[in-house]
């Protein structure tokens, strides 16, 4: 091999080391800012609670008769009921089907070199996962009627979904507080929230 090849080779390697140094940077970059808008949730829920009456529980766990344990990133329990959340937060466009267990996530963009595809699982599976088993607490903590609901928050604008038929699932961007200002949220169902704390603090 020539001084010419030898110098090709090795500008060669270092571009390719560049470039993922720099993919790797950005993905970083992107994955701190991802968590920061997660706190926002949690924020917001917590906001909204003390006039409703509401508790706000975080990274809530529950294991069905299977053995599969299911986490959701928040759980809210107000005299409306439970709702279950969890989180769409990592940048990039969410694509599939509302039925698959998996998303297509893509992010950066298709001209830009740190463009990365990659499979997820579909928060609204997790979400269905956890109210079932949810729902299976209740029963053998004797607790019956009580309404269960989930919702997947988008945390940051930076996020886009076009997963067919989970548009009803999905709260954009900075409509939490929107959507959780409606009737059926502030509806008193005669749920004791403490009574659901307490379940949970006993599973």
């Amino acid at each position: 091999m020539n001084n010419w090849q030898n110098w090709f080779f090795g500008g060669f390697m270092a571009l390719t080391l560049g470039v993922i140094l720099y993919a790797l940077w950005k993905a970083n970059i992107r994955n701190k800012h991802s968590e920061r808008t997660k706190k926002e949730i949690a924020r917001v829920l917590r906001s909204m609670a003390p006039l409703r009456e509401w508790k706000v529980l975080d990274e809530v766990s529950v294991t069905d008769r299977k053995g599969q344990t299911y986490t959701v990133d928040h759980l809210v329990a107000g005299p409306f009921g439970v709702l279950a959340l969890t989180d769409i937060h990592r940048r990039g466009g969410y694509y599939g089907e509302l039925r698959d267990g998996e998303w297509v996530i893509s992010t950066g963009g298709e001209d830009k070199v740190e463009t990365l595809r990659a499979k997820v699982p579909s928060p609204v599976k997790n979400n269905e996962g956890f109210v079932a088993a949810f729902r299976e607490l209740l029963t053998a903590g004797q607790v019956y009627n009580i309404p269960v609901e989930a919702l997947c928050p988008v945390t940051q604008s930076q996020v886009e979904v076009f997963v067919t038929g989970a548009q009803d699932r999905i709260v954009p961007a900075g409509k939490l507080r929107e959507v959780l200002s409606r009737q059926k949220y502030q509806k008193d169902n005669g749920v004791e929230p403490e009574k659901i704390l307490a379940l949970l603090a006993g599973k």
